[in-house]
């Protein structure tokens, strides 16, 4: 299933993209595209080619209260359709909000221009009702945490450790017996060679 993203008069288009990319996606809402609005009009032709092709449409900013306000220009658009529309006003503890307006199988969703306020609200109340109204489930994410991973690794380096140093003693312990070897040579050597220097003198002098 896709959905759009609409900025109106947002500046953090980049950020709020990965956002919901990262949030949606775990339900199965795939990004179709995202456009930009400035004026009531543009939002309103905006809005109209986002339902046309996709299954919700998320306006980013512009909840300012005022007359050009995005919740103010949806009741406008969308007021010969209100008999088929259910809208939820969201609010946060800290008074921050959101709109939820869903028709048929589809949504409009308004949000803030703040990204964590956006966060924050898919966590604590967006995400399941979207997954209630799509009828879609979250992937599980079965795969160990980072942590769990650093810690596994670190387990693993340091149950290593011992063995490293254990190998390490023995190829000490190796070139020492080598050394010794060569210098057992080395002075075998040496008094054969002190023996025939000693035979040689001998037989010149006879």
């Amino acid at each position: 299933m896709d959905y759009e993203i609409i900025f109106y008069h947002s500046g953090k288009t980049a950020e709020t993209e990965r956002l919901l990319e990262r949030k949606l996606s775990r339900i199965g809402l795939e990004r179709k595209a995202s456009t930009a609005a400035m004026s009531p009009s543009e939002l309103a032709q905006c809005l109209k080619r986002a339902l046309s092709r996709s299954c919700a449409a998320l306006i980013i900013g512009g909840l300012d209260g005022s007359r050009q306000s995005a919740d103010s220009i949806l009741s406008v658009v969308l007021a010969p359709n209100a008999g088929k529309l259910r809208s939820e006003r969201l609010l946060d503890e800290n008074g921050n909000e959101a709109f939820l307006i869903r028709s048929g199988r589809q949504c409009i969703i308004l949000f803030p221009d703040e990204t964590e306020i956006i966060e924050e609200m898919l966590d604590k109340r967006m995400l399941s009702e979207m997954k209630k109204f799509f009828d879609l489930t979250e992937d599980e994410d079965d795969g160990p945490s980072i942590d769990e991973v650093t810690k596994e690794l670190r387990r693993h380096l340091s149950g290593m450790s011992p063995a490293g140093s254990s190998y390490a003693l023995k190829y000490a312990e190796k070139q020492k017996r080598e050394l010794k070897l060569l210098k057992i040579l080395f002075i075998s050597l040496a008094c054969i060679g002190a023996a025939l220097i000693a035979a040689a003198i001998i037989s010149l002098s006879i």
